[in-house]
């Protein structure tokens, strides 16, 4: 066993410990949670399932139900109202900067976990240590951390661990729906951040992700390289993992099937909505002209009608008149 601070030197040693553990927890929220607990396209053995579960409760505290419910809201209501993080209605910075912030709030949404949190692991272990203690598996990696690197590189170590999830996950949720290129003409925002999908193991993959979300595989295209596809297929042929769904036709061919007949069917809908509505202004237009052409004719007659019987009331003064005359005038006395 080594001892207290044995592996602080030389310098790339705890570099080199930070990138794979970090490359780790990529994989295990990639795989585990992301690809098997959330969309359900591949089933990992209890065994390998029950390591990527330590490793993210000892790495990241991150609990798996609250992580599914969130990430399958994500995808009910992406890129509009309801999305727990999309830059298009809370901000492209705000996501970048401070996406898990947003994961945070919604993760206590209890209506969300009861909604989108179906399926998730409810184990013992789950109940009586993840759950319930999710600060204690990151509190046993900082001892670790320190020991085998000293109070320096210790805590530089942790604290990069503890960061890492939360930077590449707003950097997906953030970048992944507002810059790179699109296979798929979906309805959110969702974009390829690049075609290798190798520092994120595959999320950069994000819009052949959204096109088809159960897909274990996300390469859609043959320049593109999904690696925690390849971890998924070495797993597969080590009977440590069965692929439920992975798309095996090409781009082309999934988005003729699947995305052009919704966008031709979509232009016909907003073809026949133009033409009720054109045909529903013109009729409003007619009805509005007969409208006011009645308002018109009902005004002259109203005019008419006052004008005569302004001329009958004045008739009917004057007539008054001369017979308030007729009262108050003398009588003549008469003639012997």
């Amino acid at each position: 066993m080594p001892g207290f601070a044995a592996l602080s030197e030389p310098w790339w040693v705890p570099v080199l410990y930070i990138v794979i553990v970090g490359h780790v927890s990529n994989l295990c929220v990639t795989l585990f949670l992301h690809r098997s607990a959330t969309h359900e396209g591949v089933k990992f053995a209890t065994p390998v399932e029950h390591v990527m579960r330590a490793w993210l409760w000892l790495t990241t505290g991150m609990n798996t139900k609250e992580w599914v419910a969130v990430h399958r809201k994500h995808h009910a209501c992406a890129d509009r109202e309801g999305d727990p993080h999309s830059p298009h209605t809370e901000g492209l910075l705000e996501i970048v900067c401070g996406g898990v912030f947003f994961y945070r709030e919604e993760a206590k949404n209890a209506e969300t976990l009861d909604k989108y949190g179906r399926g998730c692991p409810d184990d013992f272990i789950e109940r009586k240590l993840y759950t319930p203690r999710p600060a204690l598996g990151i509190l046993l990696m900082l001892f670790v951390d320190l020991y085998l690197f000293g109070i320096g590189w210790g805590l530089i170590a942790w604290a990069c661990m503890a960061v890492w999830i939360p930077i590449f996950g707003n950097v997906i949720n953030g970048v992944g729906h507002h810059a790179g290129y699109r296979n798929f003409d979906t309805k959110d925002e969702s974009r390829n951040i690049i075609p290798l999908g190798l520092w994120i193991v595959g999320e950069e993959l994000h819009n052949n992700h959204h096109a088809d979300p159960r897909s274990a595989k996300f390469r859609a295209k043959w320049y593109e390289f999904d690696v925690g596809w390849v971890y998924i297929r070495l797993l597969s042929a080590v009977r440590l993992a069965k692929v439920i769904y992975a798309r095996s036709v090409s781009a082309r061919e999934f988005r003729e099937k699947y995305y052009k007949r919704a966008s031709d069917a979509a232009a016909e809908v907003s073809a026949t909505a133009g033409a009720a509505a054109r045909r529903a202004q013109l009729a409003a237009g007619d009805a509005a002209k007969r409208a006011h052409v009645a308002a018109g004719d009902a005004a002259k007659r109203a005019h008419v009608a006052a004008g005569d019987a302004a001329r009958r009331a004045q008739l009917a003064a004057e007539a008054a008149g001369e017979a308030a005359v007729e009262v108050v005038r003398p009588t003549r006395p008469a003639v012997d």
